[in-house]
């Protein structure tokens, strides 16, 4: 039963793809970038539509769907935290022409190692 759908499924989209036409250059600044907003707007609260300036308006945008804007997200660790945390940072590939590969988490707080410690190998057992 499946492969008779899949079947005609398939000839669903041979015949959509005849005639649906090739496009030449793309709408996506004048249809996808709004339809994409609308969508991250209707769900997810924390992004909204804003108006620009109207010294620099795009013509193929709505004057009150400029840009887009996120406003009220939970931050839960904050950048004056992260930010100078070189103490926990090793270098492992020194002679790397981009500047080495660097492990983030190498050197952690002791309560993290205490932690990490106490997590133990998840194994699966068999259904009796």
């Amino acid at each position: 039963m499946q492969s008779v759908i899949n079947n005609v499924k398939g000839r669903a989209l041979n015949v959509a793809e005849f005639f649906t036409p090739v496009l030449k250059e793309s709408k996506f600044k004048e249809t996808g970038f709004v339809y994409a907003g609308d969508h991250l707007v209707h769900h997810y609260p924390t992004w909204q539509w804003a108006k620009g300036d109207e010294a620099n308006l795009k013509p193929y945008l709505p004057p009150d769907k400029q840009f887009l804007v996120t406003r009220n997200v939970p931050c839960y660790k904050r950048c004056k935290e992260i930010e100078n945390a070189e103490h926990h940072e090793e270098l492992l590939e020194v002679d790397d022409e981009d500047g080495g590969w660097v492990d983030t988490h190498h050197y952690t707080d002791s309560a993290v190692a205490a932690l990490a410690d106490q997590v133990h190998e998840m194994t699966v057992q068999p259904n009796v």
